[in-house]
């Protein structure tokens, strides 16, 4: 198994400088949601969620 580094988004001090909703925000807006969402939506027989 190959191992397979990826650089960081935010070093640990850019985020103490951050205030908190703009560190949120900084950490939720690189974080693709769309294939989360789909498959919450998805329709299934045990599934709770309606569209």
């Amino acid at each position: 198994m190959s191992i397979i580094r990826q650089g960081s988004l935010f070093s640990i001090q850019d985020l103490y400088d951050l205030e908190p909703t703009q560190r949120f925000e900084a950490i939720f807006s690189t974080i693709d949601i769309e294939p989360i969402l789909f498959s919450l939506s998805k329709k299934t027989n045990h599934s709770y969620l309606k569209n």
